[in-house]
This record gives C-alpha cells, sequence and structure tokens, in this order.
C-alpha cells in the first residue's frame, strides 16, 4: 500500500506564503554537506546573518523563523529568495538555474563516519534513520565502517562538478579563515561562533577508529588533496 504524504501543518502553510511574498533582493542560499561537516553551524549563522540583513530588530524574532527552512528533497519544491535551506541531498537532484547559491561542507571522511557513530548512541536510531535516508545512504548502519554507505564520494563529486548552480566548497578547518569570503558569497554580513573541539570523532575506542581510518583512507587522501575553499558557478 503506497503511503500517502501527511499534509502540511496551516503554520507552515503560512509561513511558505510569507516566504515567496516577502519582498528582498538576497538569492535563495542552500547549505549541503556530506553530514557531520560543520552544516548545521553554518546553516545557523547564515539564518541569523540574512535575518539581520532582512528584518528590522523588533521582528528578528519572527524574521528567523521565516528565513529558516530545510530542504531534504532538493527537487521538490521551488526556493525562495532570501531563505536558507538546510540540505544532505545529492547535487543531481537540484534543478540546474534554481536561483540559488550553495555552500557546500566537507571535511575529513573519517571522521564524519565516526561522528555518525558517535551520534546513534546520543540521538538513537531514528536520527540514524533519518539520517541515512537524507544522505541517500547505499546500505545500513552495519556497514558505516566498512565503507563508504553514505556516499561522502558521490557528494564530493557531484557538488563539484554541478553546473548552473554558484557553489562555494568549503573544508570544515576552513570555516574560520573564510568567513570574509563566505560574507562576500551569500551577500551579507556572516559571523560566525568561536570554534570548538569536537568530539564526536575521538568517542570511539581505538580499534574501531583505525578500521574506520582503513575504510575512508582513499577516500581522505583525496579529500587532503582538495582546495580548502573554492568559489565555482
Amino acid at each position: 500500500m503506497t503511503e500517502q504524504p501527511q499534509p502540511i501543518a496551516f503554520k507552515t502553510r503560512v509561513k511558505h506564503v510569507l516566504q515567496r511574498t516577502l519582498p528582498t533582493s538576497l538569492p535563495p542560499v542552500i547549505v549541503a554537506s556530506m553530514g557531520r561537516s560543520g552544516s548545521t553551524l553554518v546553516h545557523d549563522a547564515l539564518c541569523q546573518a540574512v535575518t539581520r540583513a532582512r528584518f528590522p530588530a523588533a521582528l528578528q524574532g519572527q524574521g528567523l523563523r521565516i528565513v529558516t527552512d530545510q530542504a531534504w528533497d532538493l527537487d521538490a519544491r521551488p526556493f525562495a529568495p532570501g531563505i536558507v535551506y538546510k540540505t544532505h541531498g545529492l547535487a543531481e537532484e537540484l534543478p540546474d538555474h534554481s536561483g540559488a547559491k550553495v555552500v557546500f561542507l566537507f571535511g575529513s571522511a573519517t571522521d564524519a563516519a565516526l561522528s555518525v557513530l558517535a551520534c546513534r548512541d546520543h540521538y538513537g536510531d531514528r536520527w540514524i534513520r533519518d539520517h541515512f535516508a537524507h544522505l541517500r545512504a547505499s546500505g545500513p548502519f552495519e556497514e558505516l565502517g566498512d565503507r563508504d554507505v553514505l556516499r561522502f564520494g558521490d557528494q564530493l563529486d557531484g557538488w563539484i562538478g554541478k553546473t548552473g548552480t554558484p557553489r562555494m566548497i568549503l573544508h570544515y578547518d576552513a570555516l574560520w579563515d573564510t568567513e570574509e569570503a563566505l560574507s562576500r558569497f551569500v551577500g551579507v554580513p556572516v559571523t560566525l561562533p568561536a570554534r570548538r573541539a569536537r568530539s564526536g570523532a575521538t568517542a570511539a575506542d581505538a580499534e574501531t577508529r583505525a578500521r574506520f581510518a582503513a575504510s575512508y583512507a582513499e577516500l581522505d587522501a583525496r579529500i587532503a588533496a582538495l582546495p580548502r575553499c573554492q568559489v565555482l558557478s
């Protein structure tokens, strides 16, 4: 039996109407990533920056709710100007000439995979199911330490090679050195929070870390050879 789509809540419908009708000269911005690479941090910072640019101080609480959105299915909806979306979708799903700018975040594949492992313990199985679905996983959680089941390589290749879309390809470790470049790309002044140590990748025991490192060694070598920041069109 085919599962029927859930009806969109009234508040969400109102939000979508406001997104489409409130005037702005800013483009849509999509924050994409291979997962566990700083996308939440950057998405939050961009939402706050766009809100400051679009709304007076008294309306910024409501404005932030309007500006903040997600797009887990990139081919399922139009993108509204001046809205910041988060996705883990593949580049091939985004229609060419969508009008959006994309900030794609990447980092160590080993660290990203180990962070997902830690998230299973912290957030539970439902979070894992959602994360695997968002990243279009090619296999189950149990294979995470054996191969690139979350398709990190496909994410990298897809967003670097995407045509018809302005992209900023940004390594997590370069974030705090490229704040000005990020601001120029999205068209508003962006302020990132202070950098904090990341613990998820180091939570696993030494044997598990070694197994993951061996499985992702080839991909990590490719990642290490990439520029830390590229602006492509």
